[in-house]
Formats: structure tokens, C-alpha cells, sequence
């Protein structure tokens, strides 16, 4: 059970790091006045392409928006 235990801290951990360097990339790496009314995004450039790649989907929108109440 200790082993198990041990594994999950350092699993969490790691996690934790990643998502610190991930924020940091965000803010430092590509950021453009891309996204609505020129706010600055990171990574802009990469958004920006998989964006016409997609292209807006409102009945997508819609289903998220309404996904999004159901933790209230």
C-alpha cells in the first residue's frame, strides 16, 4: 500500500511541475494579438492554424456550453 502510495505522490507531482511549465510556455512562447477583439494568445500560431483546420461548429459550442452547467 506505501508502494502504491509513494507512486501516486510522485505521479501528482509530475503533473503539477508539467502544468507550472506548460502556464509559463503559454505566456512566454508565440503570443500574438490573435484571438477576439486582439487578445494575446500563446502559441498563436499553432491556434490559429488548427482553428482553419476546424473551423467554428456552433452546435459543438452549444453542447459544451450546456455540458458546462451540469457540475452547477
Amino acid at each position: 500500500m506505501k508502494k502504491n502510495g509513494k507512486k501516486l505522490l510522485i505521479l501528482g507531482t509530475a503533473l503539477l511541475v508539467m502544468f507550472v511549465i506548460w502556464t509559463c510556455l503559454i505566456q512566454c512562447v508565440d503570443v500574438q494579438s490573435a484571438g477576439q477583439k486582439g487578445t494575446e494568445i500563446g502559441f498563436a500560431t499553432f491556434n490559429c492554424w488548427f482553428h482553419r483546420v476546424t473551423g467554428v461548429h456552433m452546435a459543438i459550442y452549444t453542447i459544451t456550453d450546456w455540458l458546462g452547467l451540469v457540475p452547477i
